[in-house]
């Protein structure tokens, strides 16, 4: 059963409420629903109430800055996307922000009403991808582990070598449909190197690669694999962000074991819209 969907939440920190009035008359087209906080301590009891998706902050507020707030609001809720909203005054410590991950944006006061209300909604886009990008990765893993389970039972269970086979052939199907109902690419790499699996989306939109189905993989999907096997500091549900033939793409890969000795390794590519991670605020 579908999860209704929920309201795009836009929390906006600001000491001064007339500032918090203008803001919220400026995105009460959008459909957006609007909470507001006067300090950073009152915006940290709002984020422990309810979910927020994108977080719009002033810098320089009393107590709390809109820096140190966006920092503690990262370490609580860092699924939120959080972008400062200030004067040039504060640059270096926004900068230093910026680099550490703690603010998405740097917009700039005063805003230009259009330019803000295109950057608050690209934020809830890419808030929107990552959270898909989370649910696919675990309905892979999902499937993952019911194969797995699937092919225990079935060796715990079939003893005849004709009845195993054909078993085994239904089970592949089931996976091999599923993984073609898969809204992205998927190869299937053998333990032999060998490129073993193409799903319907990987024809489509890696038809270069597809076609080396059967033997050796293709030398710029090699590079990706290797890549992707090296060790790196990112999350393993975020997977690489990667320009491949001048697209943009999100790939991830994962072994695939045996009871007894490893199968190979399924490789997972989702095309992006083209988006920049970090982009300058509204011109003064």
């Amino acid at each position: 059963m579908d999860t209704p969907a929920r309201h795009r939440t836009l929390l906006l920190v600001d000491d001064e409420e007339s500032i918090l009035s203008a803001l919220k008359r400026v995105f009460r087209r959008d459909g957006y629903q609007v909470v507001t906080a006067t300090s950073g301590a009152r915006g940290l009891e709002v984020l422990a109430q309810q979910p927020v998706d994108v977080i719009l902050s002033d810098q320089r507020m009393p107590g709390m800055t809109g820096i140190e707030f966006l920092r503690e609001a990262k370490r609580l809720y860092p699924r939120t996307l959080r972008m400062t909203l200030s004067g040039y005054t504060d640059l270096q410590s926004i900068i230093e922000a910026v680099n550490e991950g703690a603010v998405y944006k740097f917009l700039t006061k005063p805003w230009d009403d259009d330019l803000l209300r295109s950057h608050v909604a690209h934020a809830f886009e890419q808030s929107e991808l990552a959270t898909e990008n989370t649910r696919l990765w675990g309905v892979v893993q999902q499937a993952n582990h019911e194969l797995a389970l699937a092919n225990r039972r079935l060796e715990r269970m079939v003893h005849e070598e004709g009845e195993r086979r054909q078993a085994m052939q239904n089970a592949a199907g089931a996976s091999r449909d599923a993984l073609d109902g898969l809204p992205m690419a998927v190869f299937g790499i053998g333990a032999d190197g060998m490129l073993a699996y193409v799903n319907r989306q990987a024809v489509i939109q890696w038809p270069q690669w597809s076609c080396a189905l059967g033997g050796e993989p293709e030398s710029s999907m090699q590079q990706v694999m290797a890549t992707l096997m090296q060790p790196a500091p990112r999350p393993y549900t975020q997977g690489l962000r990667t320009t491949i033939e001048g697209r943009s793409a999100r790939a991830w890969i994962c072994p695939l074991t045996g009871q007894q000795q490893p199968l190979g390794h399924l490789m997972l590519v989702q095309l992006l819209n083209e988006s920049a991670t970090v982009a300058p605020g509204s011109p003064a």
